[in-house]
């Protein structure tokens, strides 16, 4: 019997092996092993499962035949896939590349062991095919991601005009900086998803099976199904898409999602593709100011693919530690309980959110979250770990660059070309988080700005982006030397 391994990861609505006429049995294995190696945050775990589940049910119902090996068996992912060859007589093994590093190997081996034929599809999770991203890394050393991203939009066609970009420019940064208005602003909620019986059941194995894991799987807040992913998609379009690059960067301390489209968690699991989100995003072109729907675009054809791109070409991302910094996260970064009385309100808010939801948006998880390790000198690695574990998008292939790269700076400078510190002023202007702009320039955050950039400065100081902080770090000091 010729069979075809679907991972967790990639619960796609248009998987190759359904394509695959030669496929006449779909194996799905839920790894309770994977979900020990980390504290993952509950939520992740029923989403991965739930949509499993789910997936496996929609085959089932095609007429398609489905073994699926629960994690309740016990086994480890590799020998669930050896259970499952040998329970069912599989003699060939297809599937589709995996994103992360060492998955294909990992099949690879245990198919070898067993004996049998192999094939593998592209990956089909990502609008680049694998070889023309190869090339592009291999032909741009430095790999910046405005180059990347241009190549990306005349590659694909999308806002182009002719041979130009759709409105003159190639991205409007300089208009999507903006904080939220002073007089308030209406946010849309997220949708509501209601559990089905299905999910109801993956949340009580939660709870029973991982119950020291971050979170509260009964919060669970997520589509696991592709037709209540499109839905949210078709929200976010409709509802904040309008808004989202005015207010991308900005932040507040009582609204976690703002603008932002969280679709992230389904993307990377496969009950969206890139090909879902750009088609809907591109047929609201009418109502939508092109300023929000280039810099929606950006992330999802430029950010995310280059991040991918960054993470093949660069396995050495993996580790690096530039800076030098060794310091260990603390338990209670995990379980929100226990912090210190100084950590600042900032830092406070977004990782009651992170441990409530098990996310945070890109501006809070870089210039709050990643800012505040970087100053208090968080090794990379450490964060990385907590960041795969806590956030329900996280995976290592999208986590090595943005964390070891954009995030902490560990890469020195490849994927970010200065670190991503400021002190309060920055914080304060964009999100209003302090009672004023003068407690939040003597806070904390401020003060951990000026000694980063002290530490560091033998590093830094060829950067000609910090010259100026830099030199204002030396001015301060020089009062203390005399």
């Amino acid at each position: 019997m010729r069979a075809a391994l679907v991972l967790g990861t990639q619960l796609l609505a248009r998987h190759p092996a359904l394509e695959d006429d030669d496929v006449e049995a779909l194996l799905l294995v839920e790894s309770a092993a994977l979900f020990d190696r980390l504290p993952y945050h509950q939520h992740k775990i029923v989403l991965v499962l739930s949509a499993m589940r789910h997936w496996a049910a929609e085959q089932e119902a095609a007429g398609r035949t489905v073994h699926h090996l629960p994690h309740a068996e016990g086994r480890g992912f590799a020998d669930g896939v050896a259970h499952l060859v040998e329970l069912h007589g599989i003699d060939g093994l297809a599937w589709m590349r995996a994103a992360d590093r060492g998955v294909d190997r990992r099949i690879g081996r245990t198919a070898e062991r067993a004996g049998i034929r192999t094939k593998r599809y592209a990956d089909r999770a990502f609008l680049t095919p694998e070889p023309e991203l190869d090339a592009w890394f291999r032909d741009h050393p430095k790999s910046r991601m405005e180059d990347f991203y241009r190549w990306q939009r005349q590659r694909t066609g999308i806002l182009m005009e002719g041979e130009g970009p759709a409105g003159g420019q190639w991205n409007y940064d300089h208009d999507n900086r903006e904080p939220l208005p002073k007089g308030g602003i209406d946010i849309p909620p997220l949708p509501r998803v209601e559990p089905d019986e299905l999910t109801r059941q993956v949340i009580a194995e939660v709870r029973e099976r991982w119950p020291d894991h971050p979170g509260d799987a009964r919060d669970f807040w997520l589509p696991v199904t592709h037709e209540d992913s499109l839905a949210w998609l078709r929200a976010f379009v409709d509802e904040r898409l309008h808004d989202f690059g005015r207010y991308e960067d900005a932040m507040a301390a009582e609204e976690p999602f703002l603008f932002h489209s969280v679709l992230t968690p389904m993307l990377n699991i496969g009950l969206l593709t890139p090909q879902d989100v750009v088609d809907a995003v591109l047929e609201a072109t009418g109502d939508v100011p092109l300023p929000s729907l280039e810099g929606f675009v950006r992330q999802v054809i430029g950010w995310r693919e280059y991040m991918r791109g960054m993470y093949r070409a660069h396995p050495e991302l993996q580790g690096a530690n530039a800076l030098g910094l060794e310091r260990e996260l603390e338990d209670w970064w995990y379980t929100g309980e226990g912090l210190p009385d100084d950590l600042p309100i900032p830092v406070r808010t977004v990782l009651a959110r992170v441990v409530q939801h098990g996310y945070a948006h890109h501006i809070e998880r870089l210039m709050v979250l990643g800012n505040w390790f970087l100053q208090q000198g968080y090794a990379p690695a450490s964060v990385n770990r907590w960041f795969l574990s806590l956030f329900v998008d996280a995976y290592e292939w999208v986590m090595v660059p943005n964390v070891f790269g954009m995030s902490q700076y560990a890469d020195g400078g490849m994927v970010a070309t200065k670190p991503y510190v400021s002190g309060g002023a920055y914080l304060q202007r964009m999100g209003r988080w302090w009672s004023g702009p003068k407690v939040a320039k003597e806070s904390a955050f401020t003060e951990g700005y000026w000694d980063f950039l002290q530490r560091h400065e033998a590093v830094l100081e060829g950067n000609h982006r910090l010259a100026r902080p830099l030199a204002q770090m030396r001015s301060r000091r020089e009062p203390d030397q005399d």
